[in-house]
């Protein structure tokens, strides 16, 4: 796909602004106040790519564009790395997704279609990164080639000594030769070197709308505010501590990387910008109906599937929901519990897996429509019995992240298996769009709720502080079933601890262990007796409250 000079500049300069976007808003700053304002960027410059390909808005743009900038604001009011990582994770998700959603008809798309789309992107990309130079260069050497001929008029001879081609028809003496100067889109007729008149076309020039004219205006601030500011800066000692805790930097340190993660991001831009407007003609192809296949397969496996699953079933509602039955010799139910709900939460996975493909390949069935019915049955008793081992494994030996998250995982997989029953009956739902609602909706409300909040609330309101002394001076006297809360959630805990901790010494030693762990995870800690001071680029919720709460102590 060839670039005239107009696209390729307007293109380099979005994507050098987007760069430095992304450098201010994210270089060594991760979880800063910034991140939301990166993520609304990236949805204006993805949107208004979208636009330059002539695009509307489908309507569950609008779900993707609301999440992705849901989850962006988290990050800034979290220090968990858990939930920033998955909000990251998320949020690449719901972009891809924003893209490919308006660029194809992904109507009939699946799972499959929509994962191999998004590596494909990704991974055909990366053979972009160059473009912007080999682009330049390509225009380079078009504008050396000579212009092409459109037509050649025949019997057209060579002009003489005076340099008048014999018999050419002189401007103006017909309709369809130009008068004056040359028009846009007007065909202007000159002798080539062969001798024949050719007609050579000048196109109409390239007209700059607003977006232009802004773009314009932000490279031509660069170099006035490179001299205005610095003189602000020493004519005002407060405008100066201002702008110094709002950009703190390192010229020595950081100007090097400033500058490769500005090169970087250009290029990545303009690589992503490029790959898009090359469609795949892969993704146009509709995803084929391949329910072409005899179901008596499908039913056999079932079948066989389903007969063990009644009898697990059985032993679940007797054994573990009513209390019936004898354990194995050396067994409590805590363990019980315990052992089998990992393996329990994979198989639910695999009855999900295997409903789907089922359902994917084989021809309409009542027989096979029953048994994926009874077997969806069967990984709902199977679920239930999952969130039961766990609260029971919980009661006994307290809250940890991993037990919350696989609780909130559960419930995907629930939502996820009542999709699928309908998806049994109804082929044409939205099975792709429904999945991600369930688990992009489900993980904000998990998100916002402050997991590590509800963990420090319902374990130290479980302890037994009796014995223990509220003003003990040594960290070994405190409750040992506690070292969880101090050690390994983050600063998102820190009000947990100070409501309903009894001892000051504890409340102390797990404020001082987030903010160590937080600026550890910075990579700002020096190892000083006075916490080093954030900048507002810097800024996040969590952080903030715990040293606002270590104050105190």
């Amino acid at each position: 796909m060839k670039t005239d000079s107009f696209e390729y500049r307007r293109t380099c300069i979005l994507c050098g602004i987007y760069a430095l976007f992304y450098t201010f808003c994210l270089y060594k700053n991760y979880s800063g106040v910034t991140f939301p304002f990166f993520v609304a960027g990236t949805l204006c410059f993805s949107v208004y790519f979208m636009k330059k390909q002539g695009l509307t808005l489908k309507k569950f743009s609008y779900f993707l564009i609301s999440c992705s900038l849901l989850l962006g604001v988290n990050i800034c009011l979290t220090s968990s790395w858990v939930l920033s990582f998955f909000d990251r994770c998320f949020i690449f998700l719901l972009i891809f997704m924003l893209l490919l959603h308006n660029l194809y008809d992904d109507r009939t798309w699946d799972v499959t279609r929509y994962t191999a789309a998004i590596s494909a992107i990704v991974a055909t990309a990366v053979g972009y990164v160059f473009r912007p130079f080999t682009d330049l260069a390509d225009l380079y050497k078009s504008k050396r080639q000579v212009p092409q001929a459109e037509a050649a008029i025949p019997g057209a001879v060579p002009p003489n000594a005076a340099g008048q081609v014999p018999g050419a028809v002189p401007p103006g003496a017909a309709e369809n030769v130009p008068q004056g100067a040359p028009q846009p889109n007007d065909n202007v007729y000159v002798a080539s070197p062969d001798g024949n008149m050719v007609r050579e076309s000048y196109p109409a020039p390239h007209k700059k709308g607003t977006f232009s004219y802004v773009l314009l205006g932000l490279v031509i601030s660069i170099p006035i505010l490179a001299i205005v500011l610095p003189l602000l800066i020493t004519s005002d000692a407060v405008f100066s501590s201002a702008m110094k805790h709002a950009f703190t930097f390192d010229w020595n340190a950081d100007v090097i990387g400033v500058i490769v993660m500005i090169i970087v991001m250009f290029m990545c831009a303009y690589a992503v910008w490029r790959r898009l407007e090359e469609r795949i003609s892969a993704l146009d192809v509709p995803v084929p109906d391949k329910r072409i296949h005899n179901p008596v397969v499908a039913i056999t496996v079932s079948c066989v599937m389903l007969f063990f699953y009644l009898i697990y079933c059985v032993i679940q509602i007797v054994y573990l929901f009513m209390g019936y039955g004898t354990l194995p010799e050396g067994y409590t139910y805590a363990e019980y519990a315990h052992e089998g709900f990992y393996q329990l939460v994979f198989i639910c996975l695999i009855n999900i897996a295997l409903v789907l493909i089922c359902r994917k390949f084989s021809r309409d069935s009542g027989a096979l429509k029953v048994a994926l019915t009874l077997i969806s049955g069967c990984t709902f008793v199977m679920i239930f019995s999952a969130v039961y081992r766990m609260l029971l494994y919980i009661s006994v030996y307290r809250f940890t992240f991993l037990r919350l998250y696989v609780l909130w995982a559960l419930l995907v997989i629930t939502l996820t298996m009542i999709g699928t029953v309908i998806h049994i009956f109804c082929p044409g739902m939205p099975f792709v769009k429904y999945c991600v609602t369930v688990l992009i909706s489900t993980w904000i409300i998990f998100a916002y709720m402050n997991p590590d909040y509800r963990i420090a609330q319902y374990n130290l309101t479980h302890t037994n502080w009796a014995g223990y002394k509220a003003d003990a001076e040594n960290i070994d006297d405190l409750p040992s079933d506690n070292i969880y809360v101090r050690l390994d959630l983050s600063a998102d805990a820190a009000s947990a601890v100070v409501r309903y901790s009894q001892s000051d010494l504890f409340t102390k030693e797990c404020l001082t262990a987030y903010t160590e762990n937080y600026m550890e995870d910075r990579d700002i800690w020096a190892g000083e007796e006075e916490k080093e001071r954030l900048s507002i680029r810097h800024l996040n919720y969590s952080a903030w409250n715990v040293y606002r709460l270590l104050e105190r102590y």
